[in-house]
């Protein structure tokens, strides 16, 4: 593809159900999206957002069916060919729903490229087979790290500066999974396999973020052990959004950047918000995708956002602007980080069908206290 670049570009589908694929088949039927051209389905499905979310497992079979007829395969190849994250629970202001992300290569010089800085070009992957014993462990770092390299190369994406999120989704233990390993005689990080604290949901995601982290030159390799991963909160990746579930035995890695040579008529920008209640990041990745604007974006603006992805966790403190709040002792606390999240990027944007994924208890992703946020602009 070296005299080839990219045209990347985002379609948005409300979901009325997690079985509703009306949108994406649609899409199909009318001729707006070529199915070859499909490079990740990412989306939000109603549900608990814990490892058996059977509303996130019926959606994301739904998906995959819609999508094998449409390319002539089978449900079971399409994880090496499209890239699917759904996160479920859909609280508060986030509406379900899929963003579909399509790209086609074509001769350079077939239409203007995009202004500087460049386009949106879209890269995938996905790791070898991640064994529940490696879960929340370095194995899981090491793999998730080659997998999003993959994705950077498949992007043509050499300078990590380009890339504005690596989008992740991977295994979470379950019983079965813990009682598997301990018939085995081995111990898995953690025999709890939700999303609290010691949940292995939050073992996955984090060693998934190092793993990104690792990969984009964030982190060294060397400062990862099995002991730092979700205890040294000063190792984080800035665009990390990564989401685990029991249905899932690899990691899918979709990789967001830039090209300078990009055809692509939208662009990809990214920030870090200070703490939970703050829009600053929100209005950084906004600016940083191109919009130009001092305390909030205007009408026109908003017309021209066309998807966010963000990831809102648990602060480590009980502390916000100096007043103790109760989040972290709220049985429904990872619901509401999400709900939290999803109410600053509508009160930013407008949207409703923003990707907010979260709710993990402290995080590699981002710094202490931060939350990474991505923007896609039209330009």
């Amino acid at each position: 593809m070296s005299d080839l670049v990219p045209v990347a570009d985002l379609h948005v589908c409300p979901m009325l159900n997690p079985a509703d694929t009306s949108g994406l088949e649609r899409l199909l039927a009318d001729g707006v999206v070529d199915p070859a051209t499909i490079v990740a389905v990412i989306g939000k499905s109603e549900g608990t957002g814990l490892p058996t979310d059977y509303g996130r497992l019926l959606a994301d079979s739904c998906i995959r069916t819609v999508l094998a007829a449409a390319r002539s395969t089978s449900p079971a190849a399409i994880a090496d060919e499209v890239t699917i994250a759904i996160s479920g629970g859909s609280p508060g202001t986030v509406a379900p729903h899929v963003t579909v992300l399509t790209q086609s290569w074509v001769p350079a010089g077939t239409a203007p490229a995009a202004p500087f800085p460049g386009g949106l070009v879209l890269g995938r992957s996905h790791t070898a087979p991640i064994a529940p014993v490696a879960i929340g462990r370095v194995a899981q770092v090491c793999l998730t790290a080659d997998a999003a390299l993959l994705a950077m190369s498949d992007a043509g994406v050499t300078d990590p500066a380009q890339v504005h999120a690596v989008i992740v989704k991977g295994p979470a233990l379950t019983a079965a999974s813990v009682a598997a390993c301990l018939d085995q005689g081995v111990e898995p990080v953690t025999r709890d396999p939700g999303s609290g604290p010691m949940g292995s949901m939050c073992y996955s995601n984090d060693a998934m973020a190092l793993g990104v982290a690792v990969a984009v030159g964030e982190v060294d390799r060397s400062r990862i052990t099995d002991a730092t991963i979700r205890r040294d909160w000063s190792l984080f990746s800035r665009v990390a959004m990564t989401s685990s579930g029991g249905e899932k035995r690899i990691g899918e890695v979709l990789v967001i950047a830039n090209r300078p040579d990009s055809l692509s008529r939208v662009r990809a920008g990214h920030g870090i918000t200070s703490a939970l209640g703050e829009t600053d990041g929100i209005k950084e990745a906004l600016r940083s995708a191109g919009l130009s604007f001092d305390c909030c974006p205007s009408a026109s603006d908003r017309e021209r956002v066309v998807q966010v992805f963000a990831k809102f966790t648990l602060p480590g403190t009980d502390r916000l602007r100096g007043a103790r709040i109760t989040l972290l002792d709220d049985h429904e606390a990872h619901h509401v980080a999400k709900a939290v999240g999803g109410a600053l990027v509508t009160s930013v944007t407008g949207l409703v069908t923003a990707f907010v994924s979260g709710g993990e208890a402290n995080s590699h992703m981002g710094p202490p206290g931060g939350n990474p946020v991505c923007a896609i602009v039209r330009v």
